[in-house]
C-alpha cells in the first residue's frame, strides 16, 4: 500500500532528522531499494521528487518546533537537518509563504490559520509576478537577450531560465584524475539539459571559462545566461566529494544555494542527478515526463571509471587519444555489457576515428565503411539498453546524414533526441541540414540560430549560422556573422574560408582574395599567401587549382571544395568532374556543399540535376 511505503520512508527521515547528510541515497538504502528504484517509487506514490519529499518532511517538523519550543530560527534549522539557516529560511518561505520568524510571530499573536491561508497566497502571487517582471526587465536591459531570442526563433520562447555549468575545479592533492572533474561537469550538464524549461549552455562554450578569473557577471553576459553553477571535486582512493553552488550574477551577485555530496568515486550519474534535481527545484522548474520515468541504471564502478576515461579522450580528436578511448570504452563494456552510455561514447569515438581516413581511394573508403558498421552496431545497442539516451538518437541522425544520406531518417532521429533533450545543439544542427537539403532556407537558418543559443561561443556553430545566411542569399548577414566569429577566434581557418566565399557571392572579389590570403597564412601555406599578395583574383584562384589538382585528382583533400574553387573562375566542367568524384567516394560533405550558392552557375546543367536527383536534394531556385 502507498500509505505504508510513505509512512515507512517518513519514519526513516524522522529518525535521522538532525543529520543534514541524510539524503536520497541514504533513504533508498534504508528502504532496501536501489537509488533509481526509490526515485521512481517515491515519484509515483507522492507526485514529488525524492529531494522535495525529504525537504517537506523536515519543514513540517520545523512547524512543530516553532510553535512549541523556545529555539532560535538557526537552532531549528539545524535540528531539522538544514546545514544553512539562510537556506532553511528560503525553503520555509517557498513552502509557507512567510519566513520562520513571521510564522512564529503569528503563532504567538494567535492569528488564525484561515487568515494566514487567505493572506499568504496573495502575497506570494504578488511577489512572483513582481519577481518575474523584474527578472524580465533586468534580462532585457542587461542582455538585450529575451527579445532577440524570441525574434530569432520560437523554439526557446517558453523557457523560464538559462544556466551554464562551469568546469568543476579539481582540488585533490594529486590532480591526476581530470577525467572525473570533466566527466561530472558533462554529466551535470546532460542531466540539466533534460528539463524542457531550462536552456543549458553546451560544454564547448562553458569550457572557455575553465580556470577563468573573470567576474561571474562577465561570464554570464558572454554566455547569455541567468544562472551559473560552479564547484569543485576532491577525491580519495575510492571516495568523491563534490561541492557546488548556484549563482545568480544579476542584478547583484547572489548565491542561491550550495551543497556538498559524498559518494563513491565513480558514482557520477547518481551525484549529477541529485544536483540537477536540486537546481530544478530551486528555480521552480517543472520536470518533463521523460525525466519522471527515466531510470538511472547502476553501473559497475570499474566500468564507469573506464567509460569516463574513454569519453574524455575521444573528444581530444587526435589519433592516439581516439585509439586509447576506443580501448577504454571496449573494456568498460566488457566489465558491464549493459552500460548504455559506454556504447554511445564508443560510437562517438569511432566517428572521430572515421575523420582520420581522408582522401579518395578504395582502401580508405573501406576503412570508413568498416568504421561505420561499428558505429551503427554501438548505437543500436545503446538505444536497445536505454531508450532515454538522447545523444544516441542524435548521433544516429548524424550517421544517417553523413553516411546513409537518409534525410527523413535523420530528421526522425534528431526529433526523437530533442524530445528527450531539448538542449542538444547537435540535434538542431541536423535539422538545419535537413531543411537546407529540402530547400527551406528560412527554417534552415532558424534551426542554426537555435543551435547557437545553446553553444553561443562555439566557432563551428557560429560559422554554420553564417553559412546558412549565405545559402539563403543574405550575404551581408553572412559576412557580419563570420566577422563575429573572427573577433573571438582570429585564427579560425574555417571562418576565413567562409567569409571569402561570402565576399565573393556579394561581388567583392578583392576582399575574398584577402580573406583567403589570411587563411593560407594561418595554415602555413606561405607560397600561396605570398602569391595572393601580389596577384589578382583570377590568377590567385588558378594558382590554388594548380596546387590542389597536381597529380592524380582522386587524391585531393575534399572534392566538393575543389569543385567550388573551379567555379570561382567559371570552370564548369572541372567543377562537375569533382562533384562526380565526391559522389563516387561518398564524400559526407557532398549533399550540403553542392547546394552552396556558387553552384548556381551550373544548376541548369544536366549532370548537376542528375546528381541532385540521385542524392534527393532540392536545387535552390
Amino acid at each position: 500500500m502507498p500509505e505504508l511505503f510513505i509512512n515507512k520512508a517518513k519514519q526513516f527521515i524522522l529518525n535521522n532528522l538532525e543529520n543534514d547528510k541524510f539524503g536520497v541515497s541514504e533513504l533508498a538504502s534504508e528502504m532496501g531499494l536501489s537509488r533509481s528504484q526509490f526515485l521512481r517509487k517515491i515519484k509515483s506514490v507522492t507526485g514529488k521528487s525524492a529531494n522535495k519529499f525529504i525537504r517537506d518532511i523536515r519543514l513540517e517538523e520545523s512547524i512543530s518546533l516553532i510553535e512549541n519550543d523556545d529555539h532560535t530560527v538557526s537552532e531549528i534549522a539545524y535540528k531539522v537537518g538544514f546545514s544553512s539557516p539562510s537556506y532553511f529560511n528560503k525553503c520555509f518561505h517557498d513552502k509557507y509563504g512567510c519566513t520562520p520568524g513571521d510564522y512564529k510571530k503569528r503563532a504567538e499573536t494567535g492569528e488564525s490559520e484561515e487568515q494566514e491561508n487567505r493572506q499568504i497566497p496573495i502575497s506570494r502571487n504578488r511577489l512572483r509576478v513582481a519577481g518575474l517582471f523584474l527578472l524580465f526587465i533586468i534580462v532585457t536591459a542587461v542582455f538585450g537577450y529575451w527579445g532577440s531570442r524570441s525574434a530569432k526563433t520560437s523554439g526557446a520562447e517558453n523557457q523560464y531560465a538559462s544556466i551554464a555549468v562551469l568546469p568543476l575545479l579539481d582540488l585533490s592533492e594529486n590532480k591526476d584524475k581530470e577525467y572525473l572533474s570533466m566527466g561530472l561537469t558533462d554529466a551535470i550538464t546532460l542531466e540539466l539539459s533534460r528539463f524542457k524549461e531550462l536552456r543549458v549552455i553546451s560544454r564547448g562554450s562553458a569550457m572557455l571559462f575553465r580556470d577563468s578569473v573573470k567576474l561571474y557577471s562577465e561570464i554570464a553576459e558572454k554566455l547569455g545566461v541567468d544562472l551559473l553553477l560552479e564547484g569543485s571535486i576532491i577525491y580519495g582512493a575510492d571516495s568523491l566529494r563534490v561541492i557546488v553552488q548556484l549563482i545568480e550574477p544579476f542584478p547583484q551577485e547572489r548565491h542561491l544555494w550550495a551543497n556538498k555530496y559524498d559518494s563513491h568515486a565513480t558514482d557520477i550519474r547518481g551525484v549529477s542527478s541529485d544536483i540537477s534535481s536540486r537546481i530544478a527545484e530551486e528555480i521552480n522548474l517543472a520536470v518533463m515526463p521523460e525525466s519522471d520515468t527515466r531510470e538511472i541504471k547502476d553501473a559497475d564502478p570499474k566500468a564507469q571509471e573506464l567509460y569516463l576515461r574513454g569519453d574524455q579522450l575521444w573528444q581530444q580528436q587526435n589519433p592516439e587519444a581516439v585509439s586509447m578511448a576506443i580501448n577504454y570504452l571496449k573494456e568498460s563494456i566488457a566489465n558491464n555489457p549493459d552500460f548504455a552510455p559506454a556504447y554511445c561514447s564508443l560510437a562517438e569515438a569511432y566517428m572521430a576515428k572515421n575523420k582520420m581516413f581522408p582522401g579518395n581511394n578504395e582502401e580508405k573508403l573501406q576503412n570508413r565503411l568498416e568504421s561505420q558498421k561499428a558505429i551503427n552496431t554501438a548505437l543500436d545497442k545503446a538505444i536497445e539498453l536505454d531508450g532515454s539516451l538522447a545523444e544516441a538518437y542524435i548521433t544516429k541522425g548524424m550517421i544517417m546524414r553523413k553516411v546513409d544520406w537518409d534525410w527523413e531518417g535523420m530528421k526522425e532521429m534528431a526529433e526523437k533526441g530533442l524530445k528527450l533533450n531539448p538542449n542538444n545543439k547537435d540535434g538542431y544542427m541536423i535539422l538545419s541540414d535537413y531543411y537546407l537539403i529540402k530547400g527551406n532556407h528560412k527554417k534552415s537558418v532558424q534551426q542554426a540560430l537555435i543551435a547557437e543559443q545553446y553553444d553561443p561561443l562555439n566557432a563551428r556553430i557560429g560559422c554554420l549560422v553564417a553559412e546558412r545566411y549565405m545559402y539563403a542569399g543574405e550575404y551581408e548577414k553572412s559576412v557580419e556573422q563570420f566577422k563575429k566569429v573572427l573577433e573571438l577566434y582570429p585564427r579560425y581557418s574555417f571562418a576565413w574560408d567562409g567569409i571569402g566565399f561570402a565576399y565573393f557571392m556579394s561581388g567583392d572579389n578583392e576582399m575574398a582574395k584577402n580573406s583567403w590570403k589570411e587563411l593560407h597564412m594561418i595554415m602555413g601555406n606561405t607560397d600561396m599567401a605570398e602569391f595572393f599578395e601580389v596577384n589578382d583574383f583570377n590568377h590567385s584562384v588558378d594558382f590554388i587549382l594548380t596546387k590542389f589538382t597536381a597529380g592524380d585528382k582522386l587524391y585531393c583533400s575534399n572534392p566538393p571544395i575543389i569543385a567550388m574553387a573551379h567555379l570561382l573562375v567559371d570552370r564548369k566542367q572541372g567543377a562537375l568532374d569533382y562533384l562526380d568524384i565526391a559522389y563516387e567516394y561518398r564524400n559526407e560533405d557532398l549533399p550540403v556543399l553542392m547546394l552552396h550558392p556558387v553552384f548556381g552557375r551550373v544548376k541548369n546543367d544536366e549532370r548537376y540535376i542528375t546528381l541532385a536527383d540521385e542524392l534527393g536534394v532540392t536545387i535552390p531556385d
